[in-house]
């Protein structure tokens, strides 16, 4: 291999792992709006705590189906 395919193919693998780093801190995130409603914070105290929007939380937990009932 030359160093310019070296340099593409080392490009992609950094990329990849980014994506996956990436997956993971929104599951991370995901997983702790859904604890810190249930535990009854309510969703502008989150939206204002995570720099999100109302609706994104109120969309981020429907898609979650969460509820309070835990």
């Amino acid at each position: 291999m030359t160093s310019e395919e070296d340099t593409l193919e080392t490009a992609v693998a950094t990329l990849q792992a980014a994506q996956e780093a990436v997956h993971a801190a929104r599951r991370g995130l995901t997983a702790a709006i859904v604890d810190a409603y249930r535990a009854g914070e309510p969703v502008a105290r989150i939206a204002e705590r995570t720099g999100k929007s109302i609706v994104e939380i109120r969309n981020l937990l429907a898609a979650t189906q969460t509820s309070r009932r835990g």
